[in-house]
């Protein structure tokens, strides 16, 4: 009788064991091995080399901003907000930039509108791509940047195509950015302010 029960709780035991491994495996936290490369679909943010050629989807001052940030921080940048498909040098520049954001006023200087700066810039990256250049998609002015359909058309258009995108932490102050590029699989660097902007390129 003695054996009978020893037997059977024993046979109880080993089924609570298996039981419990079985969950545990369910429930288990993902390995280091597993949660890195390809396994994971881990982003990788790509190299970045000068000189920089520096434009603006929107003829706002960003593209300014950037060349006069890369200058300080002893980078080669070119800040061109007419520049095209067909003046875009690929033999000198390595890597591109397009700030988001429109100015109605700067827009209205140059005679242009959003449209039509979307299928200008949209052409520049095309060209850029097929000449193997990194493009970086950067909105650097803050929210003031994101108030109404003109911007986010500019915004929607460039981060789609970019590689890489750049914000500073009052553009992406309600996380849009960040969650944009976590959404689409695409590196982001997100950066104090637009001083902050050429260190982040060099």
């Amino acid at each position: 009788m003695k054996k009978t029960l020893l037997a059977i709780a024993l046979v109880i035991l080993l089924l609570s064991i298996a039981a419990y491994a079985q969950a545990s495996a369910a429930t288990a936290t993902p390995t280091p091995a597993a949660e890195s490369g390809e396994a994971a679909g881990e982003v990788v943010m790509p190299e970045f080399e000068g000189p920089y050629i520096v434009t603006t989807c929107g003829q706002s001052p960003g593209a300014v901003m950037v060349s006069m940030s890369a200058m300080q921080a002893k980078i080669t940048a070119k800040s061109d907000n007419a520049l095209t498909a067909d003046t875009l040098d690929t033999e000198t520049y390595k890597t591109l930039v397009i700030t988001t954001g429109t100015s109605m006023k700067g827009m209205g200087a140059a005679g242009t509108d959003v449209d039509a700066e979307i299928v200008r810039c949209l052409a520049v990256i095309a060209k850029a791509k097929e000449a193997g250049m990194v493009v970086i998609g950067a909105h650097i002015e803050g929210m003031a940047r994101r108030v109404d359909s003109m911007d986010e058309a500019s915004i929607a258009a460039v981060m789609a195509e970019a590689d890489v995108i750049l914000a500073i932490a009052e553009s992406d102050s309600d996380g849009f950015f960040t969650k944009y590029a976590q959404e689409n699989g695409k590196p982001i660097i997100v950066v104090k302010d637009a001083l902050a902007v050429g260190a982040a390129l060099n």
